[in-house]
């Protein structure tokens, strides 16, 4: 259903004017709040708990396995179920794992591998719970206005990336993690209020691949004839396996490198989103020379290149300043990633192109385990700087390789 004219919701902002998306945008706002503070609770909690940046890679490596594990049954759950009782079945699950985080802490049994189960759990919910979300946009908002939802959802996104990371420094170092993971549970709470509002779609069912296995690989036959799709995939697996793995050493950089405390930490997490926020309005006026392939790859090559100067920075001030840069990147990436899959798939195969691309995401565990095994052996700088060099030249030579992926936008539709 398009976006019907309204006096307040016009240009980027028409899809604010339909009820739905305006409850959907809520309520991944409280979610993404919710992720980034739980990142920052998480991995300084388990900093405290084991002194190990190994061990803390690994928490992340556990949170993003889900993705590469289940990541391919996400086109064909999206595709059989309703798409607002998956979103709701995966909220459930987030609250009840940080209900069990908060009680075994408040009881003094919370061990290591409660984290390492509770978080993937966490990445399971995930798996199913993002490509669900993201595949009601064009049935919301239309396919002329996908870009205009993915901006608008992104600067709400980039807003919590700000916000995010830094309450829950702050709450940390004024409540402690269990008073972090209290008002993490609220947040979840509030998110399922308002998703509970959205109005049950209908779903046509699906014909073609019936079990999960072929079902993947009928969405990856369509990838491979859609460069479009494909040079998303491709940069999405290298963002995710080589930089940002970045965030789960966040911890590290924060207390042993640049010898800071909790807030510190919260203002490092916050830096990135600053200047994603500030990097939307640069997205929204590229969108109009309708080469989203370029942005995305482009912003990506930035962001990779701005990382490799972050590992070599021994400044906090520096270290922010460059975090800052990185999220202009960002900006890119997050808008275009989904806006391109959507734009370039028919809506039959809308769910298996979301699904193909929640398993390019599944790279960031091979990362994360490959991050903290070269930073026990090299060091957290040295494990990030390679890491996000490799990274930016990648992306250069997928960008060449893929002319389609560089087209102009109305050539793919």
């Amino acid at each position: 259903m398009e976006a019907k004219a309204h006096p307040l919701f016009r240009g980027t902002l028409a899809p604010m004017a339909v009820p739905d998306y305006r409850r959907l945008l809520i309520g991944n706002a409280l979610w993404w709040q919710a992720n980034w503070m739980e990142q920052v609770a998480v991995g300084w909690l388990v900093l405290e708990m084991t002194d190990s940046a190994w061990q803390v890679a690994l928490v992340g490596f556990y949170r993003s396995a889900p993705l590469l594990l289940f990541g391919f049954m996400a086109g064909l759950v999206t595709g059989r179920f309703n798409r607002r009782a998956v979103i709701l079945s995966a909220q459930v699950l987030y609250f009840s794992v940080f209900c069990a985080f908060a009680a075994l802490l408040w009881t003094g049994h919370l061990a290591f591998w409660h984290i390492a189960v509770g978080e993937f759990l966490l990445g399971v919910g995930w798996a199913q719970d993002w490509p669900a979300r993201r595949s009601l946009l064009p049935d919301m908002v239309g396919r002329s206005r996908i870009v205009d939802g993915m901006m608008v959802e992104n600067f709400a996104a980039n807003a919590t990336r700000v916000l995010g990371p830094f309450t829950g420094g702050v709450l940390i170092a004024a409540l402690g993690v269990f008073g972090c993971f209290l008002v993490i549970l609220g947040i979840h709470g509030l998110g399922f209020f308002f998703l509970m509002r959205l109005s049950p779609r209908p779903q046509a069912p699906r014909a073609g691949a019936v079990s999960p296995w072929a079902n993947v690989a009928e969405g990856l036959r369509y990838v491979r004839g859609n460069q479009p799709i494909l040079g998303v995939l491709l940069v999405t697996v290298l963002m995710n396996a080589l930089m940002f793995p970045y965030q789960t050493l966040l911890p590290v950089f924060a207390r042993d490198i640049l010898k800071q405390g909790p807030v510190g930490l919260g203002a490092l997490g916050a830096s990135n989103g600053v200047g994603s926020f500030c990097g939307i309005l640069l997205v929204n006026w590229l969108k109009r020379f309708r080469h989203s392939g370029l942005v995305f790859a482009g912003g990506s090559l930035f962001q990779s290149a701005v990382m490799v100067a972050f590992a070599a920075s021994r400044s906090f001030p520096l270290s922010v300043a460059l975090l800052i840069a990185s999220g202009f990147g960002h900006a890119a990436f997050g808008v275009m990633q989904s806006s391109i899959v959507l734009m370039s798939s028919n809506d039959e195969m809308r769910d298996r192109a979301l699904g193909a691309l929640v398993v390019a995401i599944g790279g960031g565990p091979l990362g994360r385990l490959q991050v903290g095994a070269l930073s026990a052996a090299w060091g957290a700088p040295m494990a990030v700087g390679v890491s996000c060099a490799v990274s930016a030249l990648s992306i250069a030579g997928v960008t060449a390789l893929l002319p389609g992926f560089r087209a102009r936008d109305q050539a793919r539709i």
